[in-house]
């Protein structure tokens, strides 16, 4: 995978946005949150390579991702965590930001190595 600086910065940025957001949510929102932006990331960087994705195909795109990079059960011990720390929360907000943030990174990283990949393969 060879992403630009530009672009890593751009999935970095997102990643630390959405963390932020999700982490100051309470309970149920978190994980709804955190779905939403890697949809939305997932869309973002197709746009980069120049592919408009649908709505109904996104959510496919992201469970690819997640499966071909950290594996099912490693995107579900995130948000396991993720929901762990709601146990603590308002204190807890520092650890679910960290948990949220590395995860919408791992996704961003994976849905841009997926859509480059296919741009070469074409």
């Amino acid at each position: 995978m060879s992403i630009s600086n530009e672009h890593s910065n751009e999935i970095h940025k997102w990643a630390i946005a959405g963390g932020a957001i999700a982490a100051a949510l309470p309970v149920g929102l978190d994980a709804v949150a955190l779905g939403a932006q890697e949809i939305a990331m997932v869309i973002r960087i197709g746009s980069l390579f120049g592919v408009s994705i649908k709505d109904s195909s996104d959510e496919g795109i992201v469970a690819a991702s997640i499966a071909s990079s950290i594996g099912v059960a490693a995107h579900a011990a995130a948000i396991a965590g993720l929901e762990a720390a709601n146990i603590g929360y308002p204190f807890t907000i520092p650890v679910k930001a960290g948990i949220a943030a590395g995860l919408i990174e791992v996704v961003g990283r994976a849905a841009y190595s997926y859509f480059e990949k296919k741009n070469q393969a074409e």
